[in-house]
C-alpha cells in the first residue's frame, strides 16, 4: 500500500500558542517568522494520507440482451378532435 505524505509548516506565537498561518513551503514559513522573530516559532507538521483509489465508471451499462423497440405511429389531431370536450377544443383554438 502506498501512502502520500504531505508536509506543511505552522507559524505560531511562542507566548500564546496562537496560530499565525500554515505554509506549504518552509521558505514561506521562515519569511512569516522573520516578521516577528522573538515572538514566533515554526512547527513542522506531517500528515499521513490514506491510500488513493481510482474508480472507473463504465460509459454504458453492459447488456446481453437487445430488446427491439416498436415504433407507434402518432394519432392525428383530427382523430382526437371529436373526442375532446368543448372546453379543451377552445383551448386549442380549433
Amino acid at each position: 500500500m502506498k501512502y502520500n505524505s504531505e508536509e506543511y509548516y505552522t507559524v505560531r506565537e511562542k507566548r500564546t500558542g496562537r496560530k499565525v498561518c500554515d505554509c506549504g513551503d518552509f521558505e514561506d514559513a521562515r519569511m512569516m517568522m522573520n516578521l516577528d522573530i522573538p515572538n514566533r516559532e515554526i512547527i513542522k507538521n506531517k500528515t499521513l494520507m490514506s491510500p488513493v483509489i481510482d474508480i472507473e465508471i463504465a460509459k454504458a451499462l453492459p447488456t446481453t440482451e437487445i430488446v427491439p423497440i416498436q415504433k407507434q405511429k402518432p394519432q392525428k389531431l383530427k382523430e382526437y378532435k371529436n373526442k375532446l370536450p368543448q372546453s379543451e377544443l377552445e383551448l386549442l383554438n380549433l
